[in-house]
């Protein structure tokens, strides 16, 4: 199970459900069906204990407060002006 938030190097797989940990996000992408049966069953209980934990994080950290440590280089904007190569 991953820290969220806590770095920049862990990932896990739940399913075809890919998590990836970042300082500034948590990315989730892919895909899980959760069959009702003990394979269903155990994936929601990872679900469940992950989204605990990135809730957790949030409040641990005061989701409210402004984050001066956003990676800039992750983010999409830059807050610069680009030239559109389409003109």
């Amino acid at each position: 199970m991953i820290e969220p938030f806590a770095n920049d190097h862990q990932s896990m797989q739940i399913g075809d459900l890919v998590i990836e940990n970042q300082k500034d996000k948590v990315i989730i992408y892919g895909d899980i069906d959760l069959t009702f049966d003990e394979l269903g069953y155990a994936q929601a209980q990872q679900l469940h204990e992950l989204s605990g934990k990135i809730v957790q994080a949030f409040t641990d950290k005061n989701l409210y407060s402004k984050n001066d440590a956003k990676s800039k280089e992750n983010d999409d904007q830059l807050d610069k002006d680009i030239d559109n190569p389409f003109l």
